[in-house]
């Protein structure tokens, strides 16, 4: 997928609590160019929209673990993303300020700062993906850029499209998949079907084995002996994950016994943020393909 930057001014007017949940905010001609985002998912959507946000909440981490698009050296750090620093979002003097639903009980001192709007992506009995789609287009509305948040939904279907034919010519379609992010050299978080790039499994027409019930944000915690049940799947663990903690993994005692290594069924992607909006989930999938049709050509090969 090609980077969308693109320069605009955009229209938005600050709306009621209730109206950002039920009926969604209204536009008026009133120029907003300032922006903060307190969330990554949402700075994803805002420069996928062509704007460029004035801070964002840990504007480092987002260059580890998102990645992409890539946020411009101007952009600053609004604190942390489970407690903004309030004082160096007022210094910016923003227009406006984005925030998800997990900072809702900050929105109250956020208002007193600049127009705040919640967006959420994930809900119970909610699917993510649609929701991330809705909020897209929730924003490129409110932004005054709604051709280009449809156009932004078009250029992802295709892409999604494009990746699951690569995949069914290569003899991968309905490969079971795990998809496992590691926090250290023992806890995983183990994906599962209602995770946001579980979508990226489906859309291209894989499958994840993961059947074990999973929390609000799509994950189950877990070691590495969970991941055996599927003798035939594939483990795919999402970067970044620290060397020293891969390779104290690597030289565990359970290792050499997981199916996926006897097999060579092992690979990995990213950075791409498990909890993303719109763009994560057909760039999961390009990468994903693209290691997936590697590793398959590699071990045929051999």
């Amino acid at each position: 997928m090609r980077a969308l930057y693109l320069l605009v001014i955009v229209s938005i007017t600050s709306v009621s609590m209730a109206a950002e949940k039920d009926a969604g905010p209204a536009v008026t001609d009133t120029p907003h160019q300032r922006v903060v985002v307190l969330n990554w998912w949402q700075t994803e959507h805002l420069l996928a929209l062509g704007i460029t946000p004035v801070a964002v909440a840990d504007r480092e981490g987002y260059d580890q673990w998102v990645g992409y698009p890539l946020l411009p050296d101007s952009v600053k750090s609004a604190g942390r993303r489970q407690s903004p620093n309030l004082e160096a979002i007022r210094a910016l003097n923003p227009d406006l300020i984005l925030v998800s639903s997990h900072l809702e009980a900050a929105v109250p001192a956020l208002r007193k700062i600049a127009t705040t709007v919640v967006q959420t992506t994930y809900e119970a009995n909610s699917n993510p993906w649609f929701k991330a789609r809705e909020n897209l287009l929730e924003l490129g509305k409110l932004v005054g850029r709604e051709t280009r948040a449809r156009a932004i939904l078009e250029e992802t279907d295709q892409s999604i499209a494009a990746t699951r034919e690569r995949l069914k010519l290569a003899g991968l379609s309905g490969q079971p998949v795990y998809l496992v992010r590691f926090l250290d050299d023992k806890r995983a978080r183990i994906h599962g079907e209602n995770s946001m790039l579980s979508q990226a499994l489906e859309q291209v027409g894989l499958t994840n084995p993961w059947q074990a019930k999973a929390n609000l944000w799509g994950f189950t915690p877990g070691t590495l002996a969970d991941l055996g049940e599927a003798p035939d799947a594939w483990l795919v663990y999402i970067r970044p994950w620290p060397d020293a903690d891969r390779e104290r993994l690597q030289n565990s005692a359970l290792w050499p016994y997981l199916p996926m290594v006897r097999t060579n069924r092992i690979t990995g992607v990213g950075p791409v943020w498990t909890f993303g909006g719109v763009l994560s989930v057909p760039r999961m999938a390009e990468m994903l393909a693209e290691q997936l049709i590697r590793k398959t050509k590699e071990s045929s090969s051999q």
